[in-house]
């Protein structure tokens, strides 16, 4: 016989595509799996769609019982019916391949789903990098967001952050309460007060909301009920960033300051900085007789164009950027600890 993954959609009932009807029907056991995400349905008036009883499954019953669940599609066609995108959950992965490990045949209705309904806010889902869920708090750190955040930002990937809920205990993470989470982690270079960051909630839903901006405007912002999630995006294009605007509310000022900026970047930065201070305020020290003048400006004249190098390798966003800015840096550095010329970090 066969297990039947059936794909719900984004909202309710009515996102069931006409393929997922027919599916359903032709089952002789259907469960609904409602805890993945947030619907505006419920087992009751899926049942009512598809015209057979729907059993719920609660997420207990589902994990443990996924046995039993499987059992019985040896003998009989069972569906189960999951919120978004039958597949957007490890948990559902799971089940497929322990079904075709016990030569269960497995077939999937896809849908609707957050991964690529994100698109309504205009930004390109092909410069997605990888996807992070945001856990409850007291369900573990945003430690992995912030390396997420960073590691996507380096190759100028969106990054969207999808925010933990628990359906059964009707509790869910609100975007403010992210907000203030990732702000309080303070880890440089991956969110702060100017990060471009965009808020949606409910998407797909007859209800939809998205706001974009800086972290203190989204968390002055309703955006009501779950699901929702952020995303802060990395490098844009021209039409993602009007769309941010036109879409999101964005306003133009916040757009023409965003600069993402990766760890990488960060640093080079940072060191192009303070090489370009020590070479404005340096003064040479007495020299021994040994060590001219001249030899000194030369040396220093090495580390200016190792310092323009990176300066014009940053521009082109080149990782050989850092490499440049720290041959200055030794450079420079040298000079000091030799006694040569005088200058503070």
């Amino acid at each position: 016989m066969t297990l039947t993954l059936i794909s719900i959609g984004l909202a309710d009932e009515r996102d069931l595509s006409q393929r997922a009807l027919e599916e359903a029907k032709s089952c002789d056991a259907l469960y609904a799996e409602l805890y993945t995400t947030v619907l505006d349905t419920d087992a009751d008036r899926l049942a009512a769609a598809i015209g057979r009883p729907v059993k719920p499954l609660p997420r207990r019953a589902f994990e443990e019982s996924s046995d039993a669940l499987l059992r019985e599609a040896e003998a009989a066609e069972v569906g189960v019916l999951i919120g978004g995108d039958a597949l957007s959950a490890t948990t559902h992965v799971s089940l497929l391949l322990e079904a075709r490990k016990r030569g269960t045949p497995v077939r999937v209705v896809h849908g609707s789903s957050a991964l690529t309904a994100v698109a309504e806010t205009g930004l390109s889902l092909y410069k997605l990098g990888r996807t992070v869920t945001l856990p409850l708090p007291g369900k573990g750190t945003p430690d992995t967001v912030l390396r997420t955040l960073g590691e996507n930002r380096e190759h100028g990937l969106h990054t969207l952050v999808l925010l933990d809920l628990d359906t059964e205990a009707r509790e869910h993470l609100t975007i403010d309460r992210a907000i203030e989470t990732l702000l309080d982690a303070e880890r440089p270079g991956t969110f702060g007060a100017d990060t471009l960051t965009v808020g949606v909630a409910r998407l797909g839903w007859a209800n939809p909301d998205i706001k974009a901006g800086r972290p203190g405007d989204l968390r002055e912002h309703d955006f009501d009920g779950p699901p929702q999630a952020l995303i802060v995006p990395g490098r844009l294009h021209f039409l993602e960033a009007e769309a941010l605007k036109v879409i999101g509310g964005c306003p133009t000022e916040i757009l023409e300051d965003w600069v993402p900026r990766g760890e990488v970047e960060r640093l080079i930065v940072k060191y192009g900085e303070s090489c370009r201070r020590a070479v404005e305020k340096l003064e040479y020290a007495e020299l021994p007789s040994e060590v001219s003048r001249e030899v000194v400006k030369t040396l220093i004249e090495h580390a200016v164009r190792y310092l323009e190098d990176a300066e014009h390798y940053a521009e082109e966003r080149r990782a050989t950027a850092l490499a440049s800015v720290s041959y200055a840096e030794g450079i420079l550095d040298a000079l000091r600890l030799l006694g040569l010329v005088e200058f503070e970090w």
